[in-house]
């Protein structure tokens, strides 16, 4: 079905799996993964359309996603079960990973997690979906990569395929939650308590939950502040 670049490190069980946001490879990681090597085995890879990996699927929706990752998985012999780790897009990927195979999960963390109900309405009337814009223009397409534009197009699906799931494992669930105001965002807009009651209703997902708030992180929270990693995992080692 493909090919795909990834990375492993680090010793230990059960195998933390990492998924990065959208428009971002697994160098996003670079400046927090020894706070997970510190814990367990790491395994963190660049889904299709980034460097080095590439799928005969044409879909890049997170149902398709969940599924590449799955057989990668096991194609690499990492078995189950899984800590799913999981920042902005990829935490919603990682909250269908969880819905979709929950006998396979040990924990889940998500790191400032794109929300199902992050853009409404993604249907017409006639109950199809509508196409995401990207707002991506044609010049920068050539340069960014191809999973940004595909992932952007099927958005409305996959946030579907997220919010339609009500199978979420009860297992340590730790949502990491950035609280410094974005440019461009005022913190008594509607909009930003929107967000931030969105990130407050993620904790619910499971009964063993912990939510981690961080006033001077912006959307990156691990690496604004990756000593927030290691109280996440310190917490989930203790409860697993």
């Amino acid at each position: 079905y493909g090919d795909f670049s990834y990375q492993l490190s680090g010793n230990g069980k059960p195998t933390i799996i990492l998924e990065t946001g959208a428009g971002d490879d697994m160098t996003e990681w670079e400046s927090s993964i020894s706070h997970f090597e510190q814990y367990s085995q790491v395994f963190a890879y660049n889904r299709a359309g980034f460097k080095g990996s590439y799928s005969q699927n044409k879909q890049r929706n997170a149902k398709t996603i969940v599924i590449e990752l799955r057989e990668l998985l096991k194609e690499v012999n990492i078995p189950p079960p899984y800590i799913l780790v999981g920042h902005s897009l990829g935490g919603l990927y990682m909250r269908v990973y969880a819905n979709t195979f929950p006998d396979e999960v040990s924990a889940v963390i998500q790191i400032d997690s794109t929300h199902p109900e992050f853009i409404k309405n993604c249907k017409s009337s006639d109950g199809s979906f509508i196409e995401n814009p990207t707002g991506i223009p044609w010049w920068a397409l050539l340069v960014l990569p191809n999973a940004i534009f595909g992932e952007s197009k099927e958005l409305c699906r996959s946030l579907d395929t997220a919010s339609n799931n009500q199978y979420f494992p009860k297992v340590p669930l730790v949502v990491l939650t950035s609280n410094k105001v974005p440019n461009g965002i005022e913190k008594t807009s509607e909009k930003w308590a929107e967000m931030q009651s969105q990130q407050e209703s993620l904790a619910t997902l499971s009964p063993i939950s912990k939510h981690i708030i961080c006033n001077s992180c912006v959307h990156y929270v691990h690496q604004d502040k990756p000593e927030l990693l290691t109280e996440a995992l310190e917490w989930i080692f203790d409860k697993i």
